[in-house]
């Protein structure tokens, strides 16, 4: 079992919450950049899977979890560069980013401004409309309902595990807490944060063999078909990976299974 060392990792601007598993031996870091309204414990289960020679970090994004708070000048930006100044600090030889829907574009602008080995996306956030085939949205309005009505953490817990009888124990924990954990700032709707780079852009530059992990749109994957061939012709480093037995949580919701696709691409370079 491996036991996570949580501290806090100062830049010049935020303080970042960073859970990590090292070996000076060991030469494969992978850093993992979470979704919204996720923490850095939402990928806990797919690293327990992951071999003890590789170096883990998971690290919470400004504004989630226990990493410092957003601002009110806030842009999607801002996140990259949290991440970039993260992996200058972090200084290691072969680094392997891996982002999971808002942390997909994050991670992918990274690579361009840092010297990255490999990128593994997980349905990644591209830039124009979602797809909802599943009415993803509505049910993470009553899910977002349920947890801010709530008098506490375990009442809100409760209540989830009752409306999703089907969900393994961890996920109505992790859910309920990640959002507590949120900045009320990034809870307001619409949005307020800017989206402020072209994210057609941040894929087309990335730099370095990259696997997208595509969710199946009819079980809640968050693209379009039509996006991932737009995608293709953007940049030839990029290779996909189709899920078609998953959502938009692989990770989560298959964590030994994404583990090993992790280690294939890996090990296969």
């Amino acid at each position: 079992m491996k036991i996570y060392e949580e501290n806090y990792i100062h830049t010049q601007d935020i303080a970042l919450n960073i859970a990590s598993y090292e070996k000076k031996s060991n030469d494969i870091n992978i850093l993992f950049v979470h979704g919204f309204l996720e923490r850095w414990q939402s990928w806990e289960q797919t690293m327990s899977f992951l071999p003890k020679h590789y170096n883990l970090f998971a690290v919470d994004l400004r504004g989630f979890g226990r990493s410092g708070k957003t601002l009110i000048n806030h842009k999607r930006s801002t996140w990259a560069k949290d991440i970039s100044d993260l992996v200058n600090i972090l200084n290691k030889e072969r680094m392997i980013l891996v982002g999971h829907s808002l942390g997909g574009p994050i991670v992918s602008s990274v690579a361009k401004t840092n010297k990255i080995s490999n990128v593994i996306l997980e349905d990644p956030f591209l830039g124009s409309k979602t797809v909802d085939k599943t009415g993803r949205a509505q049910r993470g309005k009553l899910v977002a309902e349920i947890i801010d009505n709530s008098k506490s953490l375990n009442e809100a817990i409760k209540e989830l595990k009752e409306l999703r009888p089907d969900w393994r124990n961890d996920i109505p924990i992790e859910i309920a807490t990640a959002r507590k954990f949120t900045d009320r700032f990034l809870l307001q709707v619409p949005r307020k944060f800017d989206d402020d780079f072209s994210i057609e852009e941040v894929y087309k530059n990335i730099p370095c063999r990259t696997i997208l992990n595509n969710s199946n749109p009819s079980l809640g994957g968050i693209n379009s078909p039509d996006e991932i061939k737009e995608i293709k012709k953007l940049n030839k480093l990029i290779e996909i990976n189709d899920w078609k037995s998953s959502g938009h949580n692989i990770h989560r919701d298959f964590p030994k299974k994404f583990a090993r696709e992790i280690v294939k691409f890996i090990e296969n370079f």
